[in-house]
């Protein structure tokens, strides 16, 4: 089905053309190496297919390849070099396939204007796809604003448009984000998601339903996650486009993972995954799609582990809502893959490192991967067919962040919002809890309807639980929250206790308001600090007592003292002897201390022009200062074994403790 679906709307040439180019492979290891080299001649990644008996055999190969779809026993994947060749290990029956993206022609545009005359029944070059998006803010400048999240090292941009009825300032309202095609050869989203911000901008005061939400939402689309990928073949074609990045890495596979650790590809998170994790740490996301094609379904979490999401009911209403409406406005067989068009992820096949497990654990947000399209990029007379099955779900997708719970979170004293956790008790689990955000603490959490008990806590505040709050589907119940600040508890550590350089970092580990408080250090030395974290420079030796005093806005106040906590112990300073001449003199200095001499023509030079304890100058024809450093270097500390000897025990070297130990298999270190 999947071979018919790829060429639907192509001639019987191309369809024998396709199988033509099957080639079935039985990975033996007597010349798997001259196989891999040509195959991987002139591309960076390969796509290819083969049987799996045993489901199970996922765990460990969705840790090698990148898997695309699973349909009935054939499993459809992607590799680069590396991949493949670990792939091969596993002595596969498989078939290689064409690329995707080389499958179809389309037509490419260089210039868009979003006039009624527009079509949308074109992918955008690289160049026209920038000026489409400047364009956007340009035109709508008073909802519509270009933001750069980064640049990639190729030039390429990742851009995104934010749209709200206060673009330049941020607002009290719910942030939600749309991305798309961060596998490069899956676009039919990319032109989805243009002319999904085509819509809001030139709908808003138009039609009502998009003013509301344009009015109650700040919302975020980047319509091209991976333009190297995109473009792989060229800035004027998608012909060749790639799912990987220029560096031949899965996107989707690159994140830091609730399971499987912070590289569960075993790669370096890419330009791409740090921007997007930046962007996303930087805002305050309540809700995420990201789209994707090969599939027709909308896929919630999770898909790094089996254990269902705390809102599961809510995944499969919002599930659901965008199946349903989308089959409804599309012809029969549309957006029907799995269970009637939706799934748990890991109940369709388990990965590592998705975006959408990350978004959902590290960043409270809730992230869904909806797959748009069989066809990976479809025919360009397709494009508006597309558009009109999947803008409405779209739409109530974007809606749904405006229900639920909300409400503001104040502190008792100052007025002011802080950030706090939001936790429903007997239901939260796996970070499934959200926060407030600053300034004026306004929360949003996403439920499926009932009553729910909900504590709501910050540090060092008194937590408060509000019982029996009732949700109903598809609208929110509003709940606002003041909190009352506790007594303080003052505490404090140093980096080092002692040390020969008199520099000290404290780090601060009072309980108290983040934004409400006033820290004041007292280092024994006579200096003061109001700093939060201090670093301070002692200048001569001694034991020294360091005290902190804590008070919050409230007048709470507590205070901690500890007793000769610092010692320090720096080298004497080097003896010198001056030498002087009456007239024109080349002269023999000497400097003497407990270490290397380095000479200095001034204090703030980090590299000596000499080094020695005898220093012979040049010809001097007036007075001239020098500066002498002595630079001791401290024993070094050994605790322990001093190999790697032993069935596992302590190491250590420069007073860097560590655990070294053989592993034989995966394991987890909690």
């Amino acid at each position: 089905m999947y071979l018919k679906r790829i060429l639907k709307g192509k001639t019987l040439f191309f369809t024998l053309v396709y199988f033509a180019t099957f080639i079935s492979v039985q990975s033996q290891q007597t010349d798997n190496k001259i196989n891999i080299d040509s195959i991987f001649k002139n591309k960076k990644e390969v796509y290819f297919s083969f049987y799996l008996a045993n489901k199970t055999e996922l765990q460990t190969l969705t840790r090698v390849i990148s898997i695309d779809k699973i349909s009935n026993d054939s499993v459809y994947a992607y590799a680069n070099k590396i991949e493949f060749q670990k792939f091969c290990d596993f002595n596969y029956n498989f078939s290689l396939l064409p690329a995707p993206s080389s499958l179809i022609d389309v037509e490419m545009i260089a210039e868009i204007k979003t006039d009624s005359k527009f079509s949308w029944d074109y992918y955008p070059t690289y160049t026209a796809y920038e000026n489409l998006m400047k364009q956007f803010a340009t035109d709508y400048p008073d909802i519509c604003s270009l933001h750069c999240i980064d640049t990639l090292p190729s030039g390429r941009l990742l851009l995104a448009v934010k749209i709200s009825d206060n673009v330049d300032t941020d607002d009290d309202e719910p942030e939600f984000l749309y991305t798309s095609a961060m596998h490069g050869d899956e676009l039919t989203s990319y032109v989805l998601c243009l002319r999904f911000i085509d819509y809001l901008l030139s709908n808003y005061g138009i039609k009502q339903e998009i003013t509301d939400i344009v009015n109650n939402v700040e919302i975020w689309i980047n319509p091209l996650a991976n333009p190297d990928g995109a473009y792989a073949g060229g800035n004027n074609t998608i012909s060749g486009a790639t799912r990987y990045n220029a560096n031949g890495v899965d996107l989707n596979r690159n994140y830091p993972d609730p399971s499987a650790g912070p590289h569960p590809d075993y790669m370096a998170w890419q330009p791409e995954t740090k921007a997007f994790m930046n962007f996303a740490a930087e805002r305050n996301f309540v809700m995420a799609a990201n789209f994707h094609g090969g599939a027709e379904l909308y896929n919630y979490p999770w898909d790094t582990w089996s254990k269902l999401h705390a809102d599961d009911a809510w995944w499969q209403l919002t599930g659901r809502e965008y199946a349903d409406t989308a089959q409804y406005y599309s012809p029969s067989g549309y957006f029907d893959d799995e269970n009637n068009g939706i799934t748990n992820g890991y109940a369709w096949y388990t990965t590592k490192g998705s975006r959408q497990d990350y978004m959902n654990y590290f960043e409270n947000c809730r992230e869904v991967t909806i797959e748009i399209s069989s066809n990976k990029i479809v025919a360009t007379n397709m494009l508006n067919s597309y558009w009109n099955y999947n803008y409405r779900s779209m739409l109530n997708y974007l809606k749904q962040v405006t229900y639920g719970l909300n409400g503001n979170i104040i502190d008792a004293c100052t007025g002011k919002g802080i950030k706090a956790k939001i936790f429903i008790n007997s239901h939260d689990k796996d970070n499934s809890h959200v926060f407030s955000s600053k300034p004026n603490g306004k929360y949003y959490r996403p439920l499926f309807q009932g009553n729910y008990d909900v504590t709501y806590s910050a540090n060092g505040y008194q937590s408060v639980t509000i019982s029996n709050i009732n949700i109903n589907n598809y609208s929110y119940t509003q709940q606002d929250i003041i909190l009352q600040q506790s007594q303080p508890f003052a505490n404090f550590i140093a980096d080092s206790l002692s040390n020969c350089t008199g520099i000290i970092s404290f780090n601060n580990n009072s309980v108290a308001p983040d934004d409400s408080t006033e820290f004041t250090w007292y280092f024994g030395d006579g200096i003061i600090s109001t700093e939060k974290e201090p670093v301070h420079k002692y200048n001569y030796n001694s034991n020294f007592n360091v005290k902190l005093v804590v008070k919050t806005s409230c007048g709470y106040k507590d205070s901690l003292i500890k007793v000769n906590y610092i010692n320090i112990n720096m080298p004497p300073p080097p003896s010198v002897n001056d030498d002087e001449n009456c007239g024109p003199a080349i002269l023999n200095l000497t400097a003497t201390g407990n270490g290397l001499i380095n000479w200095y023509y001034n204090i703030n030079d980090t590299a000596p022009f000499f080094t020695g304890n005898n220093l012979t100058t040049n010809m001097l024809t007036s007075s001239q200062k020098y500066f002498v450093e002595d630079i001791v270097t401290p024993p070094l500390l050994y605790n322990g074994k001093l190999d790697n000897s032993g069935n596992g025990t302590y190491y250590s070297s420069f007073g860097q403790d560590y655990l070294l130990f053989d592993c034989y298999s995966e394991i987890e270190l909690n």
